[in-house]
């Protein structure tokens, strides 16, 4: 229930700069992310640079990185991300999540902390359409490794 909270009064935040409804220093993508940073209690520098890469890979119209760690939010551990964006006409579903994921990564292919799920990775006609998000599942624990060792 909170993160669609958020979500919706982020959403508003970006159309309203999106239509010329606030003041010339808060539109733009860069604006949109100060604004999606405003509404979060806690922001660490891992959601920070995943922030800064899924904005400089897409120039999305929206986007949403959620800090889901179970345990202190300070891990950065677990984020859920939300991207709209332009960039992702014309690919199927499977080709926008790898997109996400390459431009999360670190440079040398790992991910660089245990989970992200990608809530949704939409155009910007998809996302006027349905902009509901689903709910993340509970982790099922482990190290990001995978279940044999």
């Amino acid at each position: 229930f909170f993160f669609a909270c958020r979500l919706c009064l982020h959403m508003l935040a970006c159309l309203g700069a999106s239509i010329g409804l606030a003041p010339a220093h808060l539109r733009g993508p860069a604006a949109r992310l100060a604004l999606g940073r405003a509404t979060r209690a806690f922001s660490g520098p891992r959601q920070a640079v995943i922030e800064e890469r899924l904005a400089s890979a897409f120039a999305p119209l929206h986007v949403v990185v959620e800090n889901t760690s179970h345990g202190r939010k300070e891990d950065e551990s677990h984020f859920k991300v939300v991207v709209v964006s332009e960039a992702f006409e014309g690919k199927r579903l499977v080709g926008r999540h790898r997109a996400v994921n390459a431009a999360v990564c670190e440079p040398d292919g790992s991910l660089g902390f245990h989970s992200l799920e990608i809530g949704a990775a939409k155009t910007p006609a998809e996302w006027e359409l349905d902009s509901a998000v689903p709910p993340s599942p509970k982790c099922a624990g482990g190290d990001g490794r995978g279940m044999s060792r």
